[in-house]
């Protein structure tokens, strides 16, 4: 795909909130374009009420728009895995649902060795310290000394993606107090992302 004459590739990412991934991935140099809504959901256009009553399964995810130049899909995977918790199966601190499930879809199959590559890193990284409020990793798990548990994170052909309403997309800058389980004065701090937009 092309934007602004400058070719472009995509990336959809699910894992808790879709806002704040959105923040997050919105202040990354080379991303064009981040947009928040459901993928893979099993009935078309569905609202954000029939994928939380359940009606419709689907997982909150975003999809990223990025400049292969000037920045690369390894860079984009270590800063989402950096944010989520991989381990469980639709937990993301304190939002729990099916709808949170982790996930990285893609729609080129070029993309996929190095997801499953990603996947298996994450799999056999071995032992990793202990979870803690304070830190930036939120894909620690319980139990120091421990091999970590299976990695829960699916990965799979995008097959749909329907966009959130107008007053959902870039929700934090809105609602700036909105939960999210992910530490983004600590990611500004440490030069991960760029400054807030207002």
């Amino acid at each position: 795909m092309y934007m602004n004459g400058a070719f472009m590739k995509e990336l959809y990412l699910a894992g808790g909130p879709y806002y704040g991934l959105q923040e997050v991935f919105s202040r990354v140099k080379g991303v064009a374009q981040v947009t928040a809504g459901f993928a893979n959901c099993s009935s078309p256009n569905p609202s954000k009420e029939d994928i939380y009553s359940g009606r419709v399964e689907g997982r909150e995810c975003i999809r990223i728009v990025y400049n292969p130049k000037k920045i690369d899909i390894v860079s984009l995977l270590a800063l989402f895995f950096t944010i989520i918790n991989p381990y469980t199966d639709g937990i993301q601190g304190k939002a729990v649902g099916p709808q949170y499930r982790s996930g990285v879809y893609y729609t080129s199959h070029e993309d996929t060795m190095q997801i499953s590559y990603y996947l298996l890193f994450l799999q056999n990284r071995g032992v990793s310290r202990k979870m803690t409020d304070a830190a930036i990793v939120f894909n620690e798990f319980e139990g120091e000394g421990r091999k970590p548990p299976k990695v829960r994170t699916e990965m799979k052909g995008l097959e749909n993606f329907y966009e959130a309403p107008e007053e959902e997309q870039h929700y934090l800058r809105k609602h700036p107090d909105a939960y999210t389980p992910i530490n983004i004065p600590l990611l500004e701090k440490l030069g991960s992302i760029g400054p807030r937009v207002e």
